[in-house]
């Protein structure tokens, strides 16, 4: 027997709080333009128990994270909790500790009650693509070709969860708009969620620290998240119902990565003169980020969870890493997922020869990124 339950509920503040995701969003606002969610799923099977919870947000802590799932654990007598975030710049800030009380108090409440049905055996299929509609490189002159879409989808007789898997940066929007928004994320799962088919849709975030919509939008206001939003929404329902369907056997595991970290000063005169004015705007940003580390704060270490569903895999991540690790793994049968299980900052290519915003904030020596391919590579 098998066993799945869904339940999607608003984490939106009740109260004023500063954006989440730029440095410039220092001011307390308390309008929505679209509500903040989480999307709950709970899968039961081959003796594995485990819930996965996406959150509009930049990010869930690690802490937290265990804290739930140790509450979870009591209620539910043995699940794993998995969490990601769709990394939204403009959702609540999760450094808020009035917040950070709020959240806890909603998803212990809401956590405690999943609707979970019984089935005599669940199935999945999976479709991933190359696609760069949304977002490609947001690096001038460096290119990836590692922009991916992936649909999985879970069913019965008939489908009855999809979860979208997409590896660009949610910030079409400018930095200082003056409201809350899931960004395009969350304007794609509400269409899907209007669809009325019945099925339960959820999203996460994919290894795309060098990928956002920077060169392919034409602005950063409302109107252009919708025209992109629309883009994707078309190609995932073209991916529906593509991709054979296979007997779900549940496994999970975490595999503990330690840190190491090294503090060399960035050498600035490798900034190149081609680059845009936002870019350069960034790498202002990102040596205010720099002079700001405290060693003695940064991550000692971080948990890779490995969600098979029996031939298909979820390799979930906590930090911002950029796509190249992607060709550590066998895409056919597996997909790398940032922002999960608590939340780290970049990780580039090693020996990464352009300057950006994301090499100040990139701390980790070349030992432990050549440990992260080897143990990606271990995965296929």
């Amino acid at each position: 027997m098998s066993f799945l339950g869904t339940k999607r509920f608003d984490i939106s503040a009740p109260f004023a709080t500063c954006q989440c995701g730029h440095m410039s969003q220092v001011e307390k606002i308390d309008t929505y333009h679209d509500r903040l969610y989480a999307r709950a799923i709970y899968l039961e099977d081959n003796g594995t128990r485990i819930i996965h919870l996406s959150l509009d947000l930049l990010c869930f802590d690690d802490a937290h994270r265990k804290e739930l799932n140790a509450w979870l654990d009591d209620h539910y007598q043995g699940v794993r909790l998995i969490t990601s975030a769709t990394h939204t710049h403009y959702g609540n800030d999760v450094k808020d500790e009035r917040y950070q009380a709020y959240l806890m108090e909603v998803l212990k409440r809401e956590l405690s009650d999943i609707d979970i049905r019984e089935y005599q055996s669940l199935s999945y299929r999976f479709k991933t693509v190359r696609y760069d509609e949304v977002g490609r490189s947001r690096i001038s002159g460096y290119e990836t070709h590692n922009e991916y879409l992936t649909v999985v989808t879970i069913m019965s007789d008939e489908p009855l969860v999809t979860i979208i898997v997409h590896n660009v940066h949610p910030t079409i929007l400018q930095a200082n708009v003056p409201y809350f928004s899931a960004e395009f994320p969350g304007y794609v799962l509400n269409k899907l969620t209007e669809r009325n088919d019945g099925v339960f849709y959820s999203y996460m975030s994919g290894a795309m620290g060098d990928i956002s919509s920077r060169f392919t939008r034409d602005g950063q206001d409302y109107t252009s998240l919708a025209l992109l939003g629309d883009k994707l929404y078309a190609k995932i329902e073209s991916l529906l119902e593509t991709g054979d369907i296979r007997p779900l056997k549940l496994t999970y595991k975490e595999v503990y990565i330690p840190y190491h970290h090294t503090y060399e000063p960035i050498d600035e005169s490798k900034i190149r003169n081609e680059l845009t004015p936002r870019e350069l705007e960034t790498i202002r940003y990102g040596k205010i980020m720099r002079s700001k580390i405290d060693p003695s704060t940064s991550n000692k270490g971080a948990s890779m969870g490995i969600l098979d569903l029996g031939g298909f895999r979820f390799i979930f991540y906590p930090n911002e890493i950029f796509s190249n690790y992607l060709d550590d793994i066998d895409i056919e049968s597996s997909i790398l997922v940032s922002y999960s299980n608590g939340y780290g900052p970049y990780i580039l290519p090693i020996d990464f020869p352009y300057v950006t915003y994301e090499m100040f904030i990139d701390t980790l020596d070349n030992e432990t990124k050549e440990n992260i391919h080897k143990i990606l590579r271990e995965t296929k």
